[in-house]
């Protein structure tokens, strides 16, 4: 196994979508395609990667606004927590409304639960419930690999906003802390900005361990 990770930050709010893949057999998941499918479809085809899944953090609108071209395209199945599949549908909720955007939705296959584990040809992915930013938010582990999406939970030396719907401050501490726990060479690679690691954000983050 040797993951790779391209990162392509897209749309108004240069949401990072990640496209996880083993460089060894191209299979590959793409984590939050928020705008732009075709750059997105454009970077799959041009490194001849086999996608599996689309996995979303959360249902925010610049997390999903590539979600359905994207599964139209590539033919394959999205995952989230039941939550976000709900709240990506839901206008009021994703941030349409909000910042006055069209409509926006996201087509959801499967959903994702705490400590889940998922495997789509490149070791077992984790999935970790970090809401507070949203209520269903969730992250994506691959402890092989020490790589966490932390989707809009963690940020390098900050962390998500928690003044929309369904966010909780109190919770997304608790949620936080949890991640802090994760051995601190794991690289973080948040929906927004550049990547850090758990050791670093247990030391530089404004809330700590």
């Amino acid at each position: 196994m040797k993951i790779k990770i391209i990162t392509l930050p897209v749309g108004f709010a240069q949401t990072n979508v990640y496209i996880c893949y083993d460089e060894n057999n191209k299979k590959a998941i793409i984590i939050d395609p928020g705008a732009e499918p075709g750059r997105i479809l454009r970077e799959i085809s041009d490194s001849g990667l086999d996608v599996a899944a689309i996995l979303l953090t959360h249902g925010h609108l610049d997390h999903i606004g590539a979600v359905n071209k994207v599964k139209e395209a590539l033919g394959v199945k999205v995952y989230t927590s039941e939550k976000e599949a709900a709240l990506a549908n839901d206008q009021a909720l994703n941030g349409t409304k909000t910042f006055g955007m069209p409509p926006i939705t996201a087509d959801v296959d499967e959903f994702l639960t705490d400590n889940q584990e998922i495997d789509f040809g490149f070791g077992n992915i984790r999935v970790i419930s970090t809401p507070g930013h949203t209520h269903g938010h969730i992250s994506f582990y691959i402890p092989e690999a020490d790589i966490l999406f932390s989707g809009d939970c963690l940020f390098r030396e900050s962390y998500g906003r928690y003044d929309l719907p369904t966010g909780n401050f109190a919770v997304l501490k608790e949620s936080l802390a949890y991640l802090f726990g994760l051995p601190p060479q794991t690289v973080a690679y948040p929906g927004h900005g550049p990547s850090t690691t758990i050791g670093h954000e247990k030391t530089n983050n404004p809330i700590r361990a």
